[in-house]
């Protein structure tokens, strides 16, 4: 029943803002029969009789209501495919995600590469607990464009296969601990480079004996973590293994070729953006200045944001 009303009120909400889609997520398809009900033209009770009230947006917006049912499962989006009503527009969605937030960013992404939305669009979603199908409980409203650098970030995990995702997701979640903690009560700076690591260690040197040396130390490791946080105030760089192994720490990355980063950006910045430049590894840097995360591919700038004001969900 809380489902049911869950989704009465979303398609409400998405007309009294104006909104340009609805989005609604299932695993089995039974939120989606819930919804066909809702949308049909005759009601049984009229509380419930939604299609008036989308019938009235269409009028007042001249364009109807997009409704993405978007689903990770292949079988239901198949059923949703052959049996999708006026303005429905089914979604599979290839990942299983671990919270509301990033089911909703990667719905998100997909139906942009799908172009079932625009960039300028507002959506209000409709999601609930991870893998726990048929009970959604949360509606959200995103302003795709306040939040497209958000969007990015899941679009650079959707090209990693699952231990890279992991791993940088780890690596994130610690840059931003820096980012917002520092050491010891002062504003740090350093710098991850995840992947391609026989590259990467022949593209840089030692600053220091490397403190990781013989050790099997690894990203997901809570002890390994305070040891990164108790070095991260030396110069140069950690290098991670795709699986998330240390490598090494305190290493100096060489700088080779041109590379266009912001201005105001320093040596750490002018490095991330040449490593990842010359090699296929993916750089997290952590700014002393004002503990700003940004992340590097392609010797670019994908994502940034600051983790003292900012939440980004990751699990």
């Amino acid at each position: 029943m809380v489902t049911k009303y869950i989704i009465k009120h979303g398609l409400e909400l998405a007309y009294d803002i104006k909104a340009d889609a609805f989005m609604i997520f299932t695993e089995t398809g039974g939120s989606y029969k819930i919804l066909k009900s809702l949308l049909k033209k005759e009601s049984n009770n009229n509380n419930l009789n939604i299609m008036k009230i989308l019938d009235r947006l269409d009028k007042l917006t001249h364009k109807p209501l997009k409704i993405i049912v978007a689903t990770p499962n292949q079988t239901t989006y198949k059923k949703i495919s052959s049996d999708r009503g006026e303005n429905i527009y089914p979604l599979y969605i290839k990942h299983k995600e671990d919270s509301r937030c990033t089911i909703v960013y990667s719905g998100i992404l997909y139906a942009l590469k799908m172009k079932f939305l625009d960039k300028d669009d507002k959506i209000v979603a409709v999601v609930g607990k991870p893998k726990t199908p048929g009970k959604l409980d949360t509606i959200m409203v995103v302003n795709i464009k306040e939040h497209i650098k958000t969007i990015a970030i899941y679009e650079l995990f959707e090209t990693l296969d699952e231990k890279q995702k992991k791993t940088l997701k780890e690596v994130l979640k610690l840059a931003m601990e820096l980012g917002r903690e520092g050491r010891e009560g002062k504003q740090i700076g350093t710098i991850f480079v995840i992947g391609d690591t026989l590259n990467v260690m022949s593209m840089s040197r030692p600053l220091i004996l490397n403190p990781f040396a013989g050790h099997d130390a690894s990203i997901f490791d809570e002890d390994v973590k305070g040891t990164i946080k108790e070095l991260s105030s030396i110069d140069g760089a950690f290098i991670i293994t795709d699986e998330g192994k240390i490598i090494s720490a305190g290493r100096f990355l060489d700088i080779k070729g041109k590379v266009n980063i912001p201005k105001g950006l320093g040596a750490r910045h002018l490095a991330a953006a040449s490593i990842t430049k010359n090699t296929n590894a993916i750089a997290v840097t952590v700014s002393q200045s004002g503990g700003i995360v940004r992340v590097f591919k392609d010797g670019k700038i994908i994502f940034e944001t600051d983790p003292r004001e900012n939440i980004i969900f990751l699990d």
